[in-house]
């Protein structure tokens, strides 16, 4: 019973480690999707901007 008693704190300041590197990591990688989809909207936003341009300068073009 002792070397439980002895070996607990170590135990459990591994795990609560353990805890804190799962959730550390669970926010980086939704951070790092959210900047992910911000790029891609970035470019879809782009290309769309690039689109209505293009219309643009055609029209001007016909008149």
């Amino acid at each position: 019973m002792e070397k439980i008693t002895e070996f607990l704190p170590q135990a459990l300041f591994a795990l609560c480690i353990i805890v804190f590197w799962f959730i550390l990591r669970k926010i980086l990688k939704l951070v790092s999707d959210k900047v992910n989809n911000n790029e891609l909207y970035k470019e879809d936003m782009l290309n769309v901007l690039e689109e209505i341009r293009d219309e643009l300068k055609e029209l001007n073009k016909k008149n």
